[in-house]
């Protein structure tokens, strides 16, 4: 099976709408261009766009020190691979998805930088479609995988903060 459609397969399998960084992507895109064209861009405001480059910043580094750890455990950092383990390190110690967590900050970073109420917008859109569309299936799917040693890290940890 091609790569694509083996991801595709494992998609389905998990329950997932639409892989995370596709979305954060598209939004990006979408939202952007539909601020540039019907808007116009805000005035850069200094405060504001440190503001909003610290938040992307640290959206970007929270998301690569959780693929360093999955890589460590030996998980694929994919959404879309089959998990191997219960990775309960690192930033997993607080949230069991923290690189979705990190994908709100970049968005967020963007839409305060930017100054776009769209993509403020946005950001509400990618927390209920992850949440739903994700999150919610990749628990299921987790519990079905690892059973009791994913129900007791679930009992100890929370879903986003």
């Amino acid at each position: 099976m091609e790569q694509g459609a083996q991801a595709t397969a494992e998609r389905r399998k998990v329950g997932m709408v639409l892989p995370p960084p596709f979305l954060l992507i598209g939004l990006i895109v979408v939202c952007g261009l539909a601020h540039a064209l019907w808007l116009g861009w805000a005035p850069l405001v200094p405060l504001r766009a440190l503001v909003g480059l610290a938040l992307a910043v640290a959206g970007l580094v929270l998301i690569g020190s959780c693929g360093k750890i999955f890589r460590r455990a030996g998980t694929p950092v994919r959404p879309v691979s089959p998990t191997t383990t219960i990775v309960s390190t690192g930033a997993y110690r607080f949230s069991r998805n923290p690189m979705y967590v990190g994908m709100v900050g970049i968005l967020a970073g963007i839409a305060v930088f930017s100054g776009s109420s769209l993509l403020g917008v946005a950001v509400l859109v990618f927390v209920a479609v992850v949440h739903f569309g994700v999150v919610l299936p990749e628990e299921r799917y987790l519990e079905a995988l690892h059973g009791k040693a994913y129900l007791e890290y679930k009992g100890r940890v929370r879903r986003w903060l």
